[in-house]
């Protein structure tokens, strides 16, 4: 199974779970996601979901001046990220638990 297509279906969900810890800029999700598990996620794909869920009202954004480089631009989940993250959260332990019975006899 190409794992690059769940991710496709699961990265929104695994961006806001990533901001619910604490506020980020794009480069240290995409590190956060690595570091969890998900080392194919690329980071154009990272990038374009922060944009498209900032868009869509679900987060904050704001610039910190860096000693290192050039300006990071940090997200943050608001009010509509957090019930984003949530009702996404039912909704894949719902489709988790489905799958996980569906191929409970496969994979014994």
């Amino acid at each position: 199974m190409d794992s690059s297509q769940l991710l496709k279906g699961v990265l929104d969900v695994a961006v806001l779970a990533v901001l619910a810890k604490r506020d980020s800029y794009g480069y240290d999700v995409v590190r956060s996601l690595r570091e969890a598990g998900l080392e194919d996620v690329g980071d154009a794909s990272v990038y374009g979901t922060l944009r498209r869920l900032f868009k869509a009202g679900a987060l904050n954004s704001y610039v910190v001046a860096s000693d290192e480089g050039p300006h990071r631009k940090y997200y943050g989940l608001n009010d509509v990220g957090r019930s984003l993250l949530t009702s996404s959260a039912t909704t894949w332990a719902s489709f988790a638990a489905t799958m996980n019975h569906l191929l409970k006899e496969v994979a014994s």
